[in-house]
């Protein structure tokens, strides 16, 4: 029971985070777009950036309580969200291929397999706690 409750809790705060960051990199977007004359391209870039961001610091200390080195989990958090990332734009590129999808629906077609391949990607790649070493 304890490890559905631990699930449950996780999904729930990744959720949150996911919120909470997908409205920060927005702000950077609009903010860059609007205040600098950024291009959207270069907006977009550096707004996800930002996201990215957020949703690491906090999913590593709130959503899983991971206490390990930056530099043992940025480099994997990092390596899920180019995957997700990859697997999300193939889902907008393949529903809009045949013109049988809106631009608009695919890329909500996408949201629902990145989010969930990014959690579990967090919860059993990026943030696990390794083994204590058995010493000889």
């Amino acid at each position: 029971m304890s490890d559905l409750k631990t699930l449950v809790r996780q999904s729930v705060r990744f959720g949150v985070v996911g919120m909470l960051n997908t409205l920060v990199g927005l702000a950077a977007i609009y903010s860059l777009m609007f205040f600098l004359d950024a291009s959207p391209g270069f907006a977009n870039a550096a707004g996800y950036v930002v996201g990215l961001s957020v949703s690491f610091v906090l999913n590593r200390i709130w959503t899983f309580g991971n206490r390990q080195r930056i530099v043992h989990v940025l480099p994997r958090y990092l390596l899920v969200a180019c995957c997700c990332y990859l697997l999300n734009l193939s889902i907008v590129l393949l529903s809009t291929a045949s013109k049988s999808a809106s631009p608009y629906l695919a890329q909500l077609f996408g949201v629902g397999p990145y989010t969930i391949t990014m959690f579990l990607g967090c919860r059993w790649f990026v943030f696990t706690t390794p083994l204590p070493q058995r010493h000889s």
